[in-house]
């Protein structure tokens, strides 16, 4: 299982794919290769720092049910955060539009302690 954060510098958020520290367990996120990633129970999994909390709400949402984001619930109640992209992407939330159902969900408050190639590659590039 993997574990999810989502920061924010300089009005980009990070958006970024852990493993589960506690239970040792997941793939490291350099051998991940996919399209989309999905976390799973936001609430115990996903992470995001209340100045990324901002951004992603300025996120607008697209007339499909697919997007560079998707905050969802379940028919069982749960909630599921998917982003477009690799374990770890750098987004402008005026640039991106979010799955039509897109809603601010489930997940836990952490410190905004963005990793500093982010940081670096946000002042570079951005």
């Amino acid at each position: 299982m993997h574990q999810a954060r989502i920061t924010a510098h300089k009005g980009i958020l990070v958006v970024e794919l852990v493993p589960d520290q506690e239970n040792g367990e997941g793939t490291p996120t350099n051998k991940l290769r996919n399209l989309a990633t999905v976390i799973h129970d936001t609430g115990r999994h996903l992470g995001v720092s209340e100045e990324a909390l901002v951004l992603l709400k300025m996120v607008k949402r697209g007339l499909d049910r697919i997007g560079d984001f998707a905050w969802f619930s379940s028919d069982d109640g749960t909630d599921h955060f998917a982003w477009l992209g690799g374990p770890k992407r750098l987004v402008n939330p005026a640039s991106v539009a979010a799955a039509r159902d897109y809603a601010i969900l489930a997940h836990r408050v952490i410190p905004n302690q963005v990793p500093d190639g982010a940081r670096m590659a946000i002042e570079t590039n951005f």
